[in-house]
Parts: C-alpha cells; sequence; structure tokens
C-alpha cells in the first residue's frame, strides 16, 4: 500500500480551495506532493497528486450517497462525532 502524508496545512488548503471554487474562485483543487526530506514521513512514492473533489460531485461517480461508508472502509474512530 502506498503512503502519502499530508499536514494539516495541506488538508486545509484542499478546502479552503474547495471554499473557493464554491465562491467562483479559479482553482486548480490540487495539491502536489514530493518525496519529502524528511526521514519520518518519506511518501512512498517520488510524487503524487491529491485533487479535492466536492462530495456530490464525487459520491454521485459512486452511485452512493456522501454519508455512507463503504463496507470495505474501517473506520479509524468508533465515535461517529468525531468524523
Amino acid at each position: 500500500m502506498q503512503t502519502i502524508y499530508l499536514s494539516r496545512r495541506n488538508l486545509l488548503s484542499l478546502l479552503s480551495k474547495l471554499d473557493r471554487q464554491l465562491d467562483g474562485q479559479e482553482t486548480e483543487l490540487t495539491l502536489v506532493k514530493y518525496r519529502s526530506m524528511s526521514e519520518n514521513f518519506q511518501q512512498s512514492m517520488d510524487a503524487c497528486k491529491v485533487v479535492a473533489v466536492e462530495n456530490k460531485e464525487y459520491y454521485e461517480a459512486l452511485g452512493r450517497n456522501p454519508g455512507d461508508i463503504h463496507p470495505l472502509d474501517v473506520p479509524v474512530c468508533q465515535d461517529k462525532d468525531s468524523y
């Protein structure tokens, strides 16, 4: 399995891009990560692209509701209020 490390700042950046798109601003909605110099957080590939997509667009393409968790996905936290 490949590993991609995203910091809080990376995740907030993606969320900000989605918000800006909703406001009609131009944004690529993409975060590009390259192999890190950090020994602790090495990506398992030389580069990867993370693309932010709105729930509606993403889940409609999958043919399911945004709130449903796929049966193969195991929640990290069992407390549903923490999702």
